[in-house]
């Protein structure tokens, strides 16, 4: 986040106005006002307070601590969600032929008997980060590649049978595939045989649609093996081994369906003055680089004992007889785009938004402590249609200040 102002109070910026001003006053606030012994003097007028200048990407997603997921960008701009898992599956050669179908160690020219492994990868070394986004995204061109590295002199096939995502509700989504792949096999003795599979639409034409909803985990039933006896070229000890790592690449040519961006910052209330306060307005700017449709909405919620964020207690877009204000929040016009579907200029919108007393007492009493802000994206009814490039340098940008009335008396 760029510029990030955390608010104190609003009448902390006041006393560092007066001090400015005063030099020769130390720690002056409006709580010493009322301790001053001039029954006559009556204090009001408005200060104004910078909260937040921040930007909502699709990166904000992905942590930097979570090797198994990333977003990069290509040369075109283009993001990519990117997944490596190396040596998902690492075989031995005993493991997929067991004893006693070979004998081991089996010398040259020995008949290995057919023979098909299945198996099932660990969910838990496939892990999708289950904050990365919120929603469904569709993929107009997805790409499984697996990357075998065989040792094994007699495999000759490999076929993912099965794609399974577990989604957030941790229901199972499972896509088949029967095509078999042929994996060359090492012919000399401490050689191996380099593969790479590539999986996408051409071959599972439903890929375009199995991140939605964007899974927490994946896993794989494979099978490999062979379907014809196989003479070995070289002896064989029976530890040969075949790796099978996936390399997952997600581009953003993407539809977005309600997909979820926030930010969080502090909102403290501090002291006892904050009755003194008359009134107060939100000046707010959004500014959507994305060329689709979008809502906001800024919530305020209190804290945990832990300092995390425990409930709702207000938001600020209520006033659905606002013509730009639905129950989902602020809408949000897409940016303008060439011919391309690139953008070319974002879409701002600035809205004022009046806090009375009554709303400032009860966000105080409420134990207001955190402002959340979101942007929802869908581009499923958007004008520029179904499938929408994301570049790394579309963003949402959010600026908020404050401007506080208040009428501070020593009656």
């Amino acid at each position: 986040m760029k510029n990030k102002f955390y608010i104190i109070s609003f009448v902390s910026v006041l006393i560092i106005s007066l001090i400015s001003l005063h030099s020769c006053r130390k720690n002056f606030s409006l709580d010493e006002l009322s301790k001053m012994k001039n029954d006559s003097l009556h204090f009001e007028g408005s200060i104004a307070v910078p909260l937040v200048n921040t930007e909502l990407t699709l990166i904000n997603f992905v942590p930097a601590n979570d090797s198994s997921l990333w977003l990069e960008v290509d040369d075109t701009d283009l993001i990519h969600i990117r997944m490596y898992y190396k040596n998902l599956v690492s075989l031995t050669m005993r493991e997929m032929y067991p004893v006693p179908t070979v004998v081991y160690p089996a010398p040259a020219g020995y008949s290995v008997p057919a023979n098909t492994h299945q198996l099932t990868t660990d969910t838990s070394k496939m892990k999708v980060y289950d904050r990365m986004l919120s929603g469904k995204l569709f993929f107009d061109n997805p790409k499984f590649s697996f990357i075998i590295e065989n040792e094994i002199p007699v495999v000759t096939y490999f076929k993912m049978d099965t794609l399974t995502f577990y989604n957030y509700d941790t229901l199972a989504i499972s896509h088949t595939d029967h095509t078999e792949y042929n994996i060359p096999a090492p012919t000399v003795q401490g050689t191996r045989k380099d593969t790479v599979i590539i999986i996408d639409t051409v071959a599972i034409p439903v890929l375009a649609d199995v991140f939605a909803p964007v899974p927490r985990f994946i896993s794989f039933y494979l099978s490999t093996g062979s379907h014809n006896p196989q003479v070995l070229p070289f002896g064989v000890t029976g530890d040969e081994r075949m790796n099978i790592s996936v390399d997952i690449d997600l581009p953003l040519d993407a539809r977005l369906d309600t997909i979820i961006m926030s930010d969080t910052m502090n909102f403290a209330w501090d002291g006892d003055t904050y009755e003194q306060i008359k009134s107060a307005t939100l000046k707010i700017r959004l500014d959507n680089g994305f060329p689709i449709d979008g809502y906001s909405q800024i919530y305020f919620a209190d804290t945990t004992d832990q300092g995390g964020i425990g409930n709702i207690v207000d938001s600020v877009f209520t006033d659905i007889s606002h013509p730009a204000v639905t129950e989902e929040g602020w809408h949000l016009l897409p940016a303008e785009t060439d011919a391309q579907g690139i953008v070319t200029f974002t879409n701002e919108s600035e809205i004022l938004i009046f806090l009375d007393q009554e709303r400032v007492s009860f966000l105080k009493n409420s134990h207001a402590s955190k402002m959340i802000i979101t942007g929802k994206l869908n581009s499923y009814n958007s004008n520029t249609g179904l499938f929408v490039k994301i570049l790394g340098g579309y963003k949402m940008g959010v600026q908020i200040a404050i401007k506080a009335d208040f009428d501070a008396s020593t009656k």
